[in-house]
This record gives structure tokens, C-alpha cells and sequence, in this order.
């Protein structure tokens, strides 16, 4: 077959649900690739059939052992054990650095594992043309099924987050009428291995009882950055110019008076927690918008080539907007995707088991259209202004943006929204 028809038979099937067929081959393969991996498994010490201890005989990686051993040891899943699993490749080192260290290993065994991993990726191949693009379609298919086999619909998903948000809200005594954030992502002028990024976020409408749990903020960062590189330093994007108010808060978009903001890092977090003000009224609602710039390693520097950008829902609200404006020169290459999580407070630690608390029905990852108007939304009238005003201080031109958007009403409490960009398969 010539091969521009074969690439594309195979973005043809990229874009489609698994036939019946396409479905029992696959499964037969993952069978096949689980049975000889619980085999090796089974033919290490005692001490090492765990993830740590895996991890440690082989020095190996502690997420590869993770993602392994969860996957093989808990009851068959179906298809879904392809994304649980780690790719071929992660395997294949697995078994190279056991016998590098000398375990003794059947060598039946090792050619079992070789040709069901194989026969695995010869399904890959053909019903994907790679990993990322079979899991998507493995995302597509358990979809379908679970729409044609249930009467979950979106509008149902709607009435039940709302109620959700109704109970929570009351419980915890306060909530927020939009939680928005937008991520700007620009190649650095000077340095490959770095991408600059200006980042607003905030809370518009937050209404709290005299009672309620504390008001916090969790942004991700990073504990590692060294505090001797500026271009890897979050810093205010501009000074607030108001004594006793930290620089990060935009205050020409926030309440007047100010809240009490108090800002602290001890970890992979940012965590900026909010007091009200002793002079605002008690049953008044505040907003808070806070901007920052600095940057981050390009994700081809990493061991993990992915740039996430999360929003944590971590007190109730009404409508959630998470956007990411990626320049061009990177957006062409990477490719996105949303995901769903179980909020835990490990979420950058722990990549490869991320599986775990994977909700199976995350909303639509929208593509916004050029021009600065056309990302505006109802719930806040000034939203396109402060945009304007990120892209106006570092002089960026939005014509060189692509924008992609999560918008959700009545977000799920205690979650967090991921938009993810792949930058090259870490298989």
C-alpha cells in the first residue's frame, strides 16, 4: 500500500470509535502483554513485587515500577489498561535493567514478553499510528459506549454539578460566581530551553459567611526553581503601588478596600490565602485578580515532555474559565488535550498515576478564534480588557496566539480541570 494512502487510513481511524473487531484484537493483546509482565512480576525477589521495591532493585524510575505494577496487579480493566500501562519502550527497560542486574529470568519467559509487547505495538500501530493517537481513539470509543449504554447526558452532568455546588456552597459557607485564570505561553528570546509565561488569575463575585472555611489559592509552581535565575522566577507582573497589598494583586481589578492577601510557597504550590477586609462591608462581594510573570523548562527538557495548566476548584463555584494562549512557534508543536481529576494534593508529583482519578467525561477543549473581542465572555464584563492588558505589558501581539479554552458551568468540587500539551510521545 503506497504510503500517503496508509497515512491516511490511518488519520481516518485516528478520528474513529474501535469496530467490534478492532476492539477483540486489542484486548487480546493487552491480555496477553498483562499475563507476561504478572509473570515477571512473579520472578522477582518478594522484596521487589511492589513499585518501591521494583524501583529500587532495578534503578529504575519509581513512576514506570508505579504505573507497572498498579496496572498488572488490579483486575483487568478492558482496553483502558493501554493508558495505564507505560509505553512499550518504558517496559522494554524494565525487563533490560532486570537482566542487567543479574536476575535470573526464563528465557521462554523473555520471549513471551518480547513478542506480546510486539504484537502490542503492531496493534498500536495499525489501529492508532502511535500510543497517543490509540488512546485517544480508546478515549473516543469507552465514550460512546458509556452514551449508548447509559442515560448520562451533559444535561444531567449539568443538574448534577449544580446541586453539588448548592450543597457545597452551603456547607462551606462560601462560593464564587466565576473562578477565571489565563495563561500566556511565549518562547524565550534568549534561552531554548525556557518558555515565558504571564499568568493572571482571580475570583470575581466571592461571597463568604462570617463562618466560612478559609479562602485559598493553590497555583502551581515550582519548588525546584532556582532563585538565582530570574528567568525561571515568578515575580508580580507590575508593583500595586498600595502599601500593605502585595504586588501580585491587580487592585484597578480587585474590591476597594483590598482583602488581606497573604502569599507563601513551601512547596510545588503557590498558596495565597485571603482574609476580608476589616473595613468592607460584611455582606458585600469581593473580587480578586492577581497577575504574575516569570517562566518555565520547556517540556523537551523534561523527563515528562508535557506543560500542564491547572485550575484547582477548591471552594464551590458557578462557572469556571481556564484559558491558555500558546504561541504559534510552540503550539504547532504539541498537541492538547483536557482532563478531569480528583483533586489530591500530589497532583505534580505523581504524573504517571494520574489514571487513578481520571473522570471518563471531561468537557470540550474549544479552540478560540483570533481577536482579542471574541474572548470575551458574559459572566465578566472586563475580562477582555484585562487580557488586553497581559498581552500589552510584555508588547505581545495576540495575532501570534492560538487560544484554547475550558469553560464550565458549575465546575466539580474538589477537582481540578487540566489543560495538558504534549510536546512529543514520552513513550
Amino acid at each position: 500500500m503506497p504510503a500517503a494512502m496508509t497515512a491516511s487510513l490511518t488519520a481516518s481511524r485516528a478520528g474513529s470509535t474501535l469496530g467490534a473487531q478492532d476492539l477483540k484484537e486489542l484486548e487480546r493483546c493487552l491480555r496477553k502483554v498483562r499475563s507476561e509482565l504478572l509473570a515477571f512480576l512473579s520472578s522477582m525477589p518478594v522484596s521487589a513485587q511492589n513499585a518501591s521495591g521494583l524501583s529500587r532493585l532495578l534503578e529504575v524510575e519509581r513512576t514506570t515500577c508505579q504505573r507497572m505494577v498498579s496496572a498488572i496487579t488490579a483486575p483487568f480493566p478492558g482496553i483502558s489498561l493501554a493508558g495505564q500501562l507505560p509505553g512499550t519502550r518504558g517496559i522494554r527497560l524494565l525487563v533490560e535493567a532486570a537482566t542487567r542486574h543479574g536476575i535470573e529470568l526464563d528465557s521462554d519467559l523473555l520471549n513471551q514478553i518480547d513478542q506480546a509487547l510486539a504484537n502490542y505495538e503492531d496493534s498500536t500501530k495499525r489501529l492508532g499510528g502511535s500510543r497517543s493517537k490509540l488512546l485517544k481513539r480508546i478515549d473516543r470509543t469507552l465514550a460512546a459506549t458509556s452514551k449508548a449504554g447509559s442515560a448520562r447526558s451533559d444535561e444531567a452532568d449539568l443538574v448534577h454539578r449544580k446541586a453539588l455546588f448548592e450543597s457545597s456552597a452551603a456547607l462551606t459557607g462560601r462560593f464564587s460566581n466565576l473562578w477565571l485564570a489565563a495563561h500566556i505561553y511565549t518562547p524565550h528570546p534568549d534561552r531554548e530551553g525556557v518558555i515565558a509565561q504571564t499568568r493572571a488569575h482571580g475570583l470575581v463575585g466571592h461571597y463568604a459567611e462570617r463562618d466560612a472555611v478559609p479562602l485559598t489559592f493553590h497555583v502551581f509552581g515550582d519548588e525546584n526553581d532556582p532563585e538565582d535565575d530570574p528567568d525561571l522566577t515568578f515575580n508580580a507582573l507590575k508593583d500595586s503601588n498600595v502599601e500593605g497589598v502585595p504586588n501580585e494583586l491587580l487592585t484597578e481589578y480587585s474590591t476597594n478596600p483590598v482583602p488581606v492577601v497573604h502569599s507563601s510557597h513551601p512547596d510545588e504550590f503557590i498558596v495565597q490565602t485571603i482574609e476580608p477586609n476589616p473595613e468592607q462591608p460584611e455582606a458585600q462581594a469581593i473580587d480578586l485578580i492577581f497577575a504574575m510573570d516569570g517562566g518555565v523548562t520547556h517540556p523537551s527538557c523534561r523527563q515528562v515532555n508535557t506543560e500542564e495548566v491547572w485550575a484547582l476548584v477548591n471552594f464551590p463555584v458557578r462557572r469556571l474559565l481556564l484559558d491558555v494562549f500558546m504561541h504559534k512557534d510552540l503550539a504547532r508543536k504539541c498537541v492538547p488535550g483536557l482532563d478531569v481529576h480528583l483533586w489530591r494534593p500530589d497532583f505534580a508529583q505523581h504524573v504517571g498515576e494520574r489514571w487513578q482519578t481520571r473522570f471518563q467525561r471531561p468537557p470540550s477543549l474549544q479552540l478560540l478564534s483570533h481577536g482579542i473581542e471574541r474572548a470575551q465572555i458574559d459572566a465578566w464584563a472586563r475580562y477582555t480588557e484585562l487580557l488586553g492588558e497581559l498581552f500589552g505589558s510584555k508588547g505581545y501581539d495576540l495575532a501570534d496566539y492560538v487560544g484554547f479554552r475550558c469553560d464550565v458551568h458549575y465546575p466539580i468540587w474538589r477537582t481540578g480541570y487540566c489543560i495538558a500539551f504534549e510536546f512529543g510521545d514520552s513513550d
